[in-house]
């Protein structure tokens, strides 16, 4: 760390804050795909009963509706999970790059 010049040094500590950062949408990401998976299976099941109603958890509450309701509720918060995974993606992938950057300049050697 002492060879390092004054740029390299900023770099190196842009590229650590940039790792953390990439740690935090990663755990974000997966707690999205989790919610994702969840909703897929919630899907599947309630789409095998031939009931008319159901029971939804809505807080401590369980609250009497429509399978169909559900179901398309379900597939709809999917839906928004979906493109909030597609946005952590590209954050990641900037991030990424930006570290690949970094290093770069920090090795002094060009990145690929």
């Amino acid at each position: 760390m002492e060879n390092l010049s004054p740029q390299q040094k900023h770099a190196l500590n842009q590229a650590n804050i940039y790792q953390q950062q990439l740690q935090i949408m990663m755990s974000q990401r997966q707690q999205v795909e989790l919610q994702i998976k969840e909703a897929e299976i919630a899907v599947e099941e309630l789409e095998k009963e031939k009931v008319e109603h159901v029971f939804k958890a809505i807080g401590p509450a369980l609250v009497k509706k429509k399978r169909i309701e559900v179901v398309n509720d379900l597939k709809a918060g999917a839906s928004k999970l979906e493109t909030r995974l597609k946005t952590l993606q590209s954050q990641e992938k900037r991030l990424s790059d930006k570290i690949r950057e970094l290093s770069s300049k920090i090795t002094g050697k060009k990145s690929e």
